[in-house]
């Protein structure tokens, strides 16, 4: 018979469960791009939407194993887990600055109380477990009421602690950090009770948890970090949000994928048991987003200002061709002094931007264009451009043709950097040289476990810690690219073909820059591994293979799949590098998908001096600029 009730829940929670991620991913969109100031300044702009939706979504096969514990394999998702904790993390370091001392502090006291109760959930405990369940209780429930009596002993002890000589948050960010640690804590002990409470370990499955007790830690978790946010946060309430996002999904890691896991290793078939294993549908990735929305909607509903929590914060600056979109728009919609006045800003941005690309010193703001190769009549339109920005002007006429100038001194700048940027050619070629620095030697370890498996073909295929190996190799050599241009600006390939990887600022790149710039070769990386590996395994284990005979030429099978599996792979690397390849062709500054969402570029280590030239024909010498409103050349 079948139970209505039962049967609407599930209806319910099947619905829920596709329409949440979806929600959660337009709510991060409206919150980047319509409150921009305000979502940067939290620590979740367009950069952090940018990694957690379509970076994450090409990183579902990258999985950094961890360890080998019995004869399983422990693993972390770069998607599910890596990724979200990246972007909470830094919001974090945002509500609690300094970043690296707060989020010290607030690691090292999660780490003690993660390894209590994780002796506690392991099966040499289950007598005490056991102990707890009186009154009729199960051994498994004494075992929640034992988890949630050390839990909330260690936050309160660690409460204490950290608030014993905070100073007044009202004081400021710095005095305050304290406060907002010990009180990350608590948030997160609180999800991680919830979660544990609510979740379940079943062989062979993996890590459960019922529509809609999964929705309760997350929400209470939102509406507690606003509730709390003008005693922690006084004049600065929106860092509830990276607060409630970022202790919800340690919460959730810690209550979920690190105690319950333990009972999962050594109970059936080999297995590779993965932190954050399901990607973008993984609690650890929907529940921190859950949090985030709900705090995002109980402060609206509270009617608190969308400003930016910290008014230093700013949304960066767009390149001169973004200002010339801006200044468009503007003009589009009928207010001529914002469009004159990112008109006026995109052509200085455009020769700050040269000066940067030809390493020339910064010229005067007054004359921008000072100390590039460029004709004189170049100052006077500047000169003009900036007299109509400062006059304005009521001309719709007017407006533009003062846009039409700033576009001919953008795309002016544009010629005399162009020759900065690396080339398709050097760019493919140093690519390709990273890809064999990072290939060959999971060649070499592929080969290794190949060699070591006994058995066929079949048996390596099914192996854990080949396996492991496989889709460790996406994630090991996507973070080797990240490290390695975070740190020295550039990469192996790179800096053999004398290019380097820089900012607007002409700066090695940032950890989180590196990092969204390469998500893009992400599919790269995942076709280049499993083929690799499948070809290595086609190489090594041929046994079981029958021969083919091809024109009266007997040829081994193995040999045959594994020419047809690197034509494969050589045909998808080809097709995907040919779109980045298209994208840096097409794009005004050379740049690849990953490098549009970070707003890097790729140059020559050493720039090459352009010749004084022009593109197009040369207009009339504009007359100098007068002191009211004037028309542009």
């Amino acid at each position: 018979m079948v139970d209505p009730i039962q049967l609407t829940f599930d209806i319910a929670g099947n619905t829920f469960g596709l329409a949440l991620p979806a929600a959660l991913w337009a709510l991060l969109f409206l919150l980047a791009w319509e409150r921009p100031a305000f979502a940067e300044s939290v620590g979740f702009g367009r950069w952090a939407f940018w990694l957690l939706l379509p970076g994450a979504l090409l990183a579902s096969f990258a999985l950094l194993p961890i360890a080998p514990v019995s004869y399983d394999w422990v693993a972390v998702s770069l998607a599910g887990a890596i990724f979200p904790l990246l972007v909470g993390a830094l919001g974090f370091g945002r509500a609690a600055p300094p970043l690296g001392r707060s989020l010290a502090l607030y690691l090292a006291v999660l780490t003690v109380e993660a390894a209590l109760l994780l002796v506690l959930v392991l099966p040499a405990t289950a007598s005490l477990a056991a102990a707890f369940a009186v009154g009729g209780l199960s051994t498994g429930a004494g075992q929640v009421l034992l988890v949630l009596v050390a839990a909330v002993i260690a936050a309160g002890v660690a409460f204490a602690i950290l608030t014993r000589r905070a100073g007044d948050p009202r004081a400021g960010p710095a005095a305050g950090a304290p406060w907002v640690v010990a009180f990350s804590i608590a948030l997160t002990t609180g999800v991680l009770l919830g979660t544990f409470a609510a979740s379940s370990a079943i062989p062979g499955v993996g890590i459960v948890e019922d529509f809609p007790e999964y929705l309760l830690p997350p929400i209470a978790a939102g509406v507690v970090a606003v509730a709390v946010a003008p005693r922690l946060f006084p004049g600065r309430e929106g860092y509830a949000l990276p607060i409630a996002y970022f202790s919800t999904t340690f919460g959730v890691l810690l209550g979920a994928d690190l105690l319950r896991q333990p009972p999962l290793y050594g109970t059936g078939p080999a297995g590779l048991y993965t932190i954050g294993g399901a990607g973008v549908l993984d609690l650890v990735y929907l529940s921190g987003l859950l949090a985030l929305g709900t705090a995002y909607l109980v402060h609206r509903g509270l009617g608190r200002p969308l400003t930016p929590a910290d008014v230093a914060a700013r949304v960066a600056r767009p390149g001169p061709y973004g200002l010339l979109v801006l200044a468009f728009r503007a003009g589009a919609r009928g207010d001529l002094a914002a469009s004159l006045e990112a008109a006026d800003q995109a052509s200085r941005e455009a020769a700050r931007q040269a000066h940067r690309l030809l390493d020339l010193p910064e010229a005067p703001a007054d004359r921008p264009w000072q100390g590039l190769p460029v004709p004189g009549w170049v100052v006077a339109d500047q000169a003009n451009l900036d007299a109509v920005a400062r006059s304005g002007t009521t001309d719709s006429r007017e407006g533009f043709r003062a846009w039409l100038t700033a576009r001919w001194l953008v795309n002016l700048g544009r010629e005399l950097g162009l020759r900065r940027f690396a080339t398709v050619d050097r760019r493919a070629a140093a690519f390709g040289v990273d890809l064999a620095v990072v290939t060959l030697p999971a060649v070499a370890v592929w080969s290794a476990i190949a060699v070591l498996t006994p058995g066929d073909l079949v048996s390596l295929l099914t192996n854990v810690g080949f396996n492991a190996a496989i889709y460790g190799f996406v994630a090991v050599a996507f973070l080797f690219l990240v490290l390695s241009e975070t740190v020295t600006g550039t990469s192996p390939g790179k800096r053999a073909l004398g290019l380097a990887v820089r900012d607007r600022t002409m700066q090695a790149p940032s950890f989180p820059a590196a990092l969204l710039r390469n998500v893009s070769i992400l599919p790269i990386l995942t076709v280049l591994g499993i083929g690799g590996a499948l070809a290595v395994s086609f190489v090594l284990k041929p046994s079981g293979l029958a021969s083919l005979t091809i024109v009266g030429v007997t040829l081994p099978a193995g040999l045959l799949a594994t020419g047809t599996i690197l034509i494969f792979v050589l045909g998808g690397i080809g097709l995907l590098g040919a779109l980045g390849a298209l994208s840096i062709a097409l794009t005004s500054e050379r740049q690849r998908l990953g490098d549009v969402w970070a707003g890097t570029w790729v140059v020559r280590a050493v720039p090459v001096p352009p010749p004084i030239s022009r593109p197009g024909p040369v207009p009339a010498p504009a007359p100098p600029a007068p002191s009211g409103p004037t028309r542009t050349s």
